[in-house]
Order: structure tokens, then C-alpha cells, then sequence
């Protein structure tokens, strides 16, 4: 349990990192290109990967529903509107509208999956957003149209994630990345290539960075996600979200040296509680002392087997 949470901790500083280098790449391409692009990246060097290691599987009739499903709404809707929202808004509001996505995963995982809402994920994920606004939000939230594409974009992100839900029921999270990308990247780039004008003048350096914060920040730690959400469920895993903002802030102090106030120095303590109570389960440590003990009691038997 504790090592998926700190997967889904690691994909969600990776994201973080990706707010940054996608507001610099939009200097260079526009968002429809970034779109494809990064689909199309994902979708081939997997396809790779998933051929050497011979993935392959035959899906059902209802797998490829949800496969279309996750490849129209949770990944081309979902890249149009992030870009286009990143495009028009700060990368501190885009994090911020991004925290709403725990409250709509929960609500849809509640729906679609039959999941469990507890009292402490509904406790925690208004605690962390509450110390999100406290943190992020100094001078009140204006929503532009921006912040109401990013909201978009945060609810067909929460989609893919039930998708991905009922698809690794049965697939491993590589293939549901693998497929959905693969399809998405079919259905896009013909509709891109046919309206949208190229423009491939750019720096080495800028397309390596375009390649690195694809592979790396969309494809590696999607695969990585799924594969934490498999034990700890869509609505508990989505509460780590709520570490985004934080992490964007921080990269931003370190990058940018951005001055953090005292105001969102509590602002960020009351995240870090927040996503505590959301992620702690009832009977976490009695859990532990249970596991340790049966560890210990095994070893025990091990060695007094010796002697028989």
C-alpha cells in the first residue's frame, strides 16, 4: 500500500514539472500540434515496447468501448483542453482548478465502480482544497475563460481515470496506456495534419524537451499511475492530486525564485493534512503491527523448523 502511494506521489511531482515545460513549449507550438504530438509520441514508442515484449492482447467488445471512450474523452478532449487552458490561463489557476478532480473522480468512481466514499476522503479532500485556495488563491480566483477550459480538462481527466478503472481489471495498466494512445493518436492526427499548418523550425534542444516531457511526463507515469491505482482504487489514489499546486509552487520558487508568504506556507500544511487523512486508512498502524508480527511469527516457525 505504501509503495503505491509513493508511485502515485512521484507521477504527481513529474505532472507538476510538466505544467512548467508545457507553458514554455506553448511559446514555440500551438496547442492542437502539442496535442498530437504528444499522443503520437506516447502511442509509437509504446507500440514498440508492447511489440519486443510481445503485450499484445485480444480485447472484448466492451474493452474497445471504453477504449474509444478513454481515447476521445479522457485523452484527445483531455490534451485540446489542456493545452488551450494552459494557453490562457496561469499555471497556478490550472493547478488549482486541477484539485477539483478528487471530488469528481469520487462522485463518478461512487457511480460508474460502486467505490466506497468514506468520511475521511470526503474530510481530507476539503481540508487540502481548502488549504490549496488558502495557498494558491492570494488574490481570489477570476474565472476567465481560461480557468473554465482547465475545469474541462480536469473533468475528461477524471473520466480516463474511471476508464483506466474498468479497463485494468483485466489488462495491465502498459496495455490500457498502449491502446488508448494508440487510438487517440489514429483518430487525431489525420484531423491535425488536414487543417492545422506545420511549422518543424524549431531548436534541437526544443523538440528534445517536447519528446522528454511526453514520454516521461505523460506515457512512463501514466503507466506508473495505473499501476498504483490498481491496489488503492480511483478515489483514494485521485486525493494525492491534490499535491500538484504544492509542487508547482515550489518548483516555481526554485526555478523562477517566486517568494512564498506565510499565508501559503499554512495553506500548504493544511494540504499535506488534508491528503493525510484522505490516504490514511482506519486501522493503518494495528494493520502494520499485524503484518509485522506475522513476519516475525513466520521467521520464528522458520527457525524452529531447522530442528525437526
Amino acid at each position: 500500500m505504501a509503495k503505491s502511494y509513493l508511485i502515485l506521489v512521484f507521477c504527481v511531482f513529474i505532472w507538476a514539472l510538466n505544467y512548467i515545460v508545457r507553458q514554455i513549449l506553448l511559446r514555440e507550438f500551438s496547442p492542437f500540434f502539442l496535442s498530437a504530438f504528444s499522443l503520437t509520441v506516447v502511442s509509437f514508442t509504446f507500440l514498440i515496447w508492447a511489440f519486443v515484449t510481445k503485450s499484445f492482447v485480444k480485447l472484448t467488445r466492451k474493452e474497445i468501448v471504453f477504449f474509444l471512450l478513454s481515447a476521445v474523452i479522457g485523452l484527445i478532449a483531455n490534451q485540446i483542453l489542456l493545452f488551450k487552458g494552459l494557453e490562457r490561463t496561469s499555471a497556478t489557476n490550472a493547478s488549482l482548478i486541477f484539485t477539483l478532480s478528487p471530488l469528481i473522480t469520487a462522485g463518478l468512481a461512487a457511480v460508474f465502480l460502486k467505490e466506497k466514499i468514506t468520511w475521511r476522503m470526503v474530510a481530507g479532500c476539503l481540508v487540502a482544497i481548502i488549504g490549496l485556495i488558502q495557498a494558491l488563491n492570494m488574490h481570489g480566483l477570476l474565472f476567465s475563460t481560461g480557468d473554465w477550459i482547465m475545469l474541462g480538462a480536469t473533468f475528461t481527466f477524471s473520466c480516463n481515470l474511471i476508464f483506466a478503472r474498468v479497463l485494468s481489471r483485466r489488462l495491465s495498466p502498459f496495455i490500457v496506456t498502449v491502446y488508448s494512445f494508440m487510438i487517440s493518436a489514429v483518430f487525431f492526427d489525420p484531423f491535425i495534419l488536414s487543417v492545422i499548418k506545420m511549422d518543424w523550425n524549431h531548436s534541437i534542444g526544443i523538440w528534445g524537451l517536447a519528446i522528454v516531457s511526453v514520454i516521461v511526463g505523460q506515457g512512463i507515469t501514466g503507466v506508473m499511475w495505473n499501476k498504483g491505482m490498481e491496489s488503492i482504487g480511483a478515489a483514494r489514489a485521485v486525493i494525492v492530486l491534490n499535491l500538484q499546486p504544492l509542487m508547482t509552487m515550489l518548483l516555481e520558487f526554485l526555478i523562477f525564485h517566486h517568494l512564498v508568504a506565510y499565508q501559503q506556507v499554512f495553506g500548504a500544511i493544511l494540504v499535506f493534512i488534508g491528503v493525510l487523512i484522505g490516504t490514511m486508512q482506519k486501522g493503518f498502524f494495528t494493520q502494520k503491527q499485524k503484518e509485522k508480527r506475522g513476519i516475525i511469527y513466520g521467521q520464528q516457525r522458520k527457525k524452529t523448523s531447522k530442528y525437526f
